[in-house]
């Protein structure tokens, strides 16, 4: 069952300086409508994220103020280094719109939020008690094929664009064809009211562009920006070299993996950067892919895991990704149809076919925007339904430099993907309506009862799904109820399979029994996890291992802090 955007697909045209391309879109959507709610959400996201490594009852009063000002200072110190044609863009379109110039500054935000993880982690304050003090989040992956991984042989550049912006960002994207005064035509996409050039975006050379974060101590408030860097590369390379030699030229403020892909020369590499440093590496036997760890070894030292679940988290999406590669060689390459269905994966590498709702997922709820690249063939395949977005459908459109500044897609008259997503069928769907409103109301800040009310709906309608029975345990160990935090543990251990996700229910179930006088037990949940061969669970036992020296078990766990973002909690 297809769940469609909400509002129209936008294929907008500009052309002209900078400025005049600025103005050109805040036009258009002006009179388009349905941009204000994107833009209003900017500021709002980015409190939202330094505020969601707190305990649930820090999050508002002195916290919220202190949040929203550090937020202020980062992004002014960001676009005070902005190209002046660049902010003269972002100046242009929110005038156009009749929107405040001072919104454009938190288009930065992802800059500012990688840096404040940088930032703590080179004062070796980013975690209290053995908690983050801000949560990463979902980030991105990229899959590339071309030659004998490709069923055609062109390259094809899968990329799911994980974001906190659902219900927003999904609900109206866009594909901007930019021609400009000076420079290579190129391509972007986005949402009405997002103008941002270079995060996923494609040129007419035939190079493809997308980023992902990292998470690294080298990083610098006072220089170029992710939005600037990226529109910098579409603009100017007509090679990935061009690309390399533009990234490395730069003082690039943050912590990002850039896939560049070229449909003429069929091949990709990634850019990494920190804001010292500048990494590159090849794709090898016609393939390539990233999620979010650093791929060369020259950038792993100072490198940051925000929490123990974060390594395995892009490590077991990378594997996920391994396996794709493995299975689509066998078949005699990938198809369009093969990148799209990658994007929706709904289960771990360690459960292959199992959905679940979260986890080490490829088709997660904070992916806001899909796309498969088959340049060679003229070809953007884009999804055209909501979070997640890699379920579909997609929509092909041939790339098209010319016609008219501004095209209504009209998806009934257009032929659409076939959607397979086990949660869009049936009670399934339910289910993941329930999840996906109680997901929201926590990023959002909602009374926990409330969003404890969701995720019961969700798991009546899937019982099944072991990442519900975590969050559940975690919910009610907020709520000071350890029994049935204990019961929950039981429930996802009864048929969790992935070996990471078994860890953490151990060790949160022998919390909960330890606090419950249940001292045997306990100790037998632990000397499970102790017995998992599986690197990544080192952090888990470690903790579990501290626990057991505590000469007084901790009884209250109303200070929990849980990330349903990426199925953590601390």
């Amino acid at each position: 069952m297809a769940k469609l955007i909400t509002n129209p697909l936008l294929e907008i045209r500009l052309k002209g300086t900078q400025s005049q391309m600025g103005h050109q879109y805040g036009e258009i959507i002006a009179s388009q409508g349905g941009y204000h709610e994107m833009l209003d959400f900017y500021p709002r996201m980015a409190e939202s994220l330094l505020l969601s490594g707190l305990p649930r009852r820090a999050r508002k009063g002195p916290a919220k103020g202190i949040a929203a000002n550090l937020m202020q200072w980062a992004v002014n110190a960001l676009s005070k280094n902005r190209d002046e044609d660049y902010s003269g863009r972002m100046t242009a379109m929110l005038r156009a719109a009749n929107v405040s110039p001072e919104v454009g500054k938190h288009m930065l935000v992802m800059d500012v939020f990688q840096n404040s993880i940088g930032v703590l982690g080179r004062l070796g304050a980013l975690h209290m008690n053995d908690r983050a003090l801000l949560h990463a989040i979902p980030a991105c992956t990229s899959a590339v094929v071309w030659g004998s991984m490709s069923a055609d042989g062109e390259l094809m550049h899968a990329r799911n664009f994980d974001f906190p912006g659902v219900g927003v960002w999904d609900k109206s994207p866009t594909i901007v064809y930019s021609t400009p005064d000076k420079g290579i035509p190129y391509a972007y996409l986005g949402a009405r009211g997002a103008d941002v050039p270079g995060i996923t975006a494609f040129n007419a050379e035939g190079l493809s562009v997308t980023f992902h974060t990292r998470f690294h101590k080298d990083v610098d408030f006072s220089s170029m920006g992710v939005i600037d860097l990226g529109h910098d590369i579409v603009r100017q390379a007509r090679t990935i070299a061009e690309a390399i030699e533009i990234v490395a030229s730069r003082k690039v403020a943050s912590t990002w993996g850039i896939m560049v892909t070229s449909a003429k020369e069929k091949n990709a590499a990634v850019i990494e950067t920190t804001a010292k440093k500048c990494r590159v590496t090849w794709g090898q036997h016609d393939r390539h892919g990233q999620t979010n760890h650093y791929l060369h070894s020259d950038l792993h030292d100072g490198e940051i895991a925000t929490s123990a679940a974060w390594t395995p988290y892009t490590i077991d999406r990378m594997r996920l990704m391994d396996k794709f590669f493995r299975d689509a060689g066998e078949r005699g390459g990938a198809t369009l149809t093969d990148m799209q269905n990658f994007l929706g994966c709904d289960y771990e590498v360690d459960m292959p076919g199992k959905s679940r709702m979260m986890g080490s997922l490829v088709g997660h709820v904070m992916s806001v925007q899909s796309v498969v690249f088959k340049l060679q063939s003229g070809i953007v395949s884009l999804s055209v339904g909501e979070a997640p977005t890699g379920w579909g459908p997609y929509l092909d459109l041939a790339v098209n430099w010319s016609g008219d500044a501004l095209r209504v897609v009209d998806l009934a008259k257009e032929k659409l993907s076939v959607v397979t997503a086990p949660y869009r069928q049936a009670e399934k769907a339910r289910a993941y309506e329930h999840f996906q409103r109680g997901y929201l109301m926590d990023f959002g800040g909602a009374p926990l009862e409330d969003i404890v009310k969701e995720m019961q709906r969700a798991a009546e309608f899937a019982p099944e799904d072991t990442s519900l029975q975590f969050v559940l345990g975690a919910l009610a160990l907020e709520s000071k109820d350890n029994a049935a935090g204990l019961v929950h543990f039981n429930a996802a251990l009864a048929s969790e399979a992935a070996p990471y996700r078994v860890g953490q229910n151990l060790l949160w179930a022998s919390r909960a029994a330890a606090a419950l006088g249940q001292k045997s037990e306990a100790e037998a949940y632990r000397r499970r996890l102790y017995g998992i061969q599986q690197p990544g669970l080192g952090e888990l036992k470690r903790l579990a291992e501290k626990d057991a020296a505590r000469l007084f078990p901790r009884r209250d766990f109303s200070d929990i802090v849980l990330n349903m973002a990426m199925l953590d909690a601390a």
